[in-house]
């Protein structure tokens, strides 16, 4: 658009002339034409005026012009923008999976097949332990069962040598009183 006329140029304006003679018609004459085209103008200029919107976006016709200008376009790809800010948008995460595969770099010669190479052996002596364990976790549990009976029972005999003491308590105390009240009757 900032270059010179164009044969497209030449080409859109012929296309919109004719687009003009097929409305107002071919057979005026340039007086009636001027006319016609003055009284267009005043009332496309009453339009804007009427729409302060309109004609912001009237002033800056221009400037919109160079953004729908297919050199301009081509010039700032906005796919190329939106990958650009995608790629910013994603700095953090992109530097954590840096970090992590860093790590899984440095992990990478601790775990090798030299290192696995015995896990079949290991696997094998693993099994007896595995039922040792799990024969001493039975065994634990009925320990466990064993001294909560016990504790049980212990937790009664008190009970009862309690009862059994209060109850005595309570009799020698009736005898004695008993034995009070005899003394000062005789």
């Amino acid at each position: 658009m900032a270059g010179g006329v164009t044969m497209s140029d030449i080409a859109l304006l012929e296309a919109r002339v004719d687009q003009l003679e097929r409305i107002y018609g071919n057979n005026t004459s340039e007086k009636d034409a001027l006319k016609q085209l003055d009284e267009l103008n005043v009332k496309i200029d009453k339009m804007l005026g009427k729409h302060p919107k309109t004609h912001a976006l009237m002033k800056r016709l221009n400037e919109l012009a160079t953004y729908t200008d297919p050199s301009f376009i081509m010039r700032y790809d906005p796919a190329k923008f939106i990958q650009q800010e995608y790629v910013v948008g994603s700095t953090d995460r992109i530097q954590k999976a840096a970090v992590g595969a860093k790590k899984v770099a440095e992990l990478k010669g601790e775990v090798s097949s030299g290192n696995l190479k015995n896990v079949s052996d290991l696997d094998k002596r693993m099994g007896p332990l595995t039922l040792k364990c799990l024969q001493l976790h039975q065994n634990g549990e009925d320990v466990n069962k064993e001294i909560n009976d016990l504790v049980g029972k212990w937790n009664d005999i008190l009970n009862t040598l309690s009862d059994q003491f209060v109850l005595w308590d309570t009799i020698l105390r009736q005898i004695e009183d008993d034995e009070k009240d005899n003394e000062l009757i005789s």
